[in-house]
Order: structure tokens, then sequence, then C-alpha cells
């Protein structure tokens, strides 16, 4: 029975890589860094008339759109942290889990110039932490990496302190090909073949797993460490809003709601990680489930954002004496 309760544990947690994933786009967009052109010509004529231009061009990211009308101001490079929690049930002896995801972002904040904001947001880096000692799991760079920049979006009536941050319901599926991304079951868990073939996450509505982190393997990877050592190639779908409020020019912050997520284990590097489908539950605790948006420059990259966080290696603490933008707080497992 123990190692059932650590099987379970350990799959439980890998299967939490909550919030969103982020990937560069065209154009010099949330790519991590500036692009620039210069080019220069001069022409001169036989009637000693010289013509010469000049013109060099920086792209930091999205078009901001207008530089007036509500929210223009907030428009720009933002890093943004987003702690989440949620229950496993079904598991057997201790019946549920507490687990922690903190997610942080590059975020580009663009306008219509009528107050309709749009935020692309590109996930840095998630870590993880457990109520348990059991296991670790870590999500590879590379599957961080694989995921879509999605849009979030924001209408606001003014720029000013208060001001209200209420965004859309963000839907992401990873690691499947669904034709209706939000009523479509996600893959059964073990359903797949094995790791040899898996289905690329190109291909449209197939309702099936498809190998999103381009590893080899179906679903997204997970690495589990401690009392099992394996891989799990996991599919997930996830939700959540933001409805907060401008605090000042240089700060968005407030609380995630309507925040959930479920997955399945369709392959794992071990038998033993197969095993166990556990159930998820929202943790009804709102210290636990917040946001915190701060301004960058704007060819600030993935390593700024993570700058602004002391969390260690192996998401074990983030809890040092110094206090930096966007460490998480609230990390204790009850709510009291």
């Amino acid at each position: 029975m123990r190692d059932l309760v650590i099987l379970v544990l350990a799959v439980a947690a890998a299967l939490l890589v909550a919030a969103s994933c982020g990937d560069d786009v065209q154009g010099g967009g949330i790519d991590g860094g500036p692009d620039t052109d210069s080019d220069s010509d001069s022409d001169t004529d036989a009637d000693s008339d010289s013509d010469s231009d000049s013109d060099s061009d920086t792209d930091t990211g999205y078009d901001a759109g207008p530089d007036s009308g509500p929210g223009a101001s907030l428009t720009g490079r933002w890093g943004e942290l987003l702690n989440v929690t949620i229950i496993q049930t079904g598991i057997p002896l201790l019946n549920t889990q507490w687990i922690a995801s903190r997610n942080w972002y590059l975020v580009d904040i663009t306008t219509d110039g009528e107050g309709n904001l749009t935020a692309y947001e590109r996930l840095c880096s998630i870590k993880l932490k457990l109520e348990t000692w059991l296991n670790s799991t870590t999500a590879p760079q590379y599957m961080v990496d694989s995921c879509e920049v999605l849009e979030r979006h924001v209408t606001v009536d003014s720029d000013e302190p208060g001001t209200p941050w209420y965004s859309d319901v963000v839907y992401e599926v990873r690691g499947a090909n669904l034709c209706d991304p939000i009523g479509d079951p996600l893959p059964a868990n073990n359903s797949a073949s094995g790791p040899d073939e898996s289905i690329s996450c190109d291909l449209e509505c197939t309702g099936a797993n498809c190998d999103q982190d381009d590893d080899g393997h179906p679903g997204i990877t997970n690495l589990l460490s401690g009392a099992l050592n394996c891989e799990v190639y996991a599919t997930q779908r996830w939700w959540a809003r933001l409805d907060g409020q401008i605090v000042d020019e240089d700060t968005i912050a407030g609380a995630v709601v309507d925040n959930f997520s479920e997955q399945t284990v369709v392959e794992a590097s071990s038998f033993l990680c197969q095993t166990g489908d556990p159930g998820t539950t929202s943790a009804n605790c709102p210290a636990h489930q917040y946001f915190k948006m701060v301004r960058l420059a704007d060819d600030a990259t993935c390593a700024d954002v993570l700058e602004l966080t002391d969390c260690d290696e192996d998401e074990e603490t983030c809890d040092s004496n110094e206090v930096l933008p966007l460490d998480p707080n609230n990390d204790q497992p009850d709510c009291s």
C-alpha cells in the first residue's frame, strides 16, 4: 500500500503543470529581445545633386497600438507571476494531495485605443511545490518553450490605480489535438500505443494525443525524481481568469479565478508511473490563487523576469529575506 501511495502522489504531481506555456512568435514579437534593422543608401548622379537617406528600425515587441485612450499607458512589456493551487483527490490513505504551481511569464500588452487591451503571455518557467516530500516534479524547459503564446483580453476605462483588471477566460490544451478544445474529452489514460508512435501537434482535429514538445514521446513530458524516477507523458487542459486591479503605473495584481485543470497520463517511461487516475478539485483558498505583474523594459527577456524571484532550482524554497517583486508568497498548504 505504501508503494501505491508513493506512486499516485508522484503521478499526481507530474500532471500539475498549470497555467499557460509560451512560444516565440514571428515578426519580432515576444521573442525575448529586440530586432534591429538598419539600412542606408546614397545616390549621386551626374548633375551633382546628391540624395542621401537613412532609416533605422528597432522592433521590441508587438505593435503597442495608439498612444492615447484608456489603458494606453499600460502597453509594453511586463513580467508576471501567476500562482495557483489544486487538490488531487482519490489518493489512497492520504485521500488528498495539495500542489502549488508557480508560473512566470513575459507579457506584451497592446491596445486598440478604446480601452481594449490584449496581453500576449509567454511562459518562462514553471516550478511546482508539493505537500509531500516523497517526490519532486520538474517541467523541462523544452516543454515550457513548446507551448503557445496565449492571448488574454482585458477592457479598462481608465489607467488610474484601482481600475479593475478583469480578463476573459483563457483555455489551453496541451499534448492533444482536440476538435473542440473546450468540450472534447482528453485522450484516455494509457491511450498511447508507445512513445515512438506519437503524432505531431501540427495536425488539427485528430482527437488524439500528440508530441507537443517534439521529444519523441506523446503529450507533454514531466520528470519525476525521488521515490520514483521516471518520465510521465501527459495531456492537459486548463483555464483561468484574472480578477485584479491596476495598483500603480508599474504594477497590476489580484486574484486568479475560474481556474481549473484536468489531465491524463497517456504513457510513461516506467509502467509504475502509468498507474493511478487521481481526480482534481479546486483549492478553495483565495490566498493561494493570485497574480502580479510588474513593468519591464521593452527589450526585457525571460531572464529579466526570473531575476525578480529568488526561487531555487529545485523549486523548494522561495523564502529568502530579500524582497523581490515576483517572489511567490502565501506558499503554505493550509488556508487559515
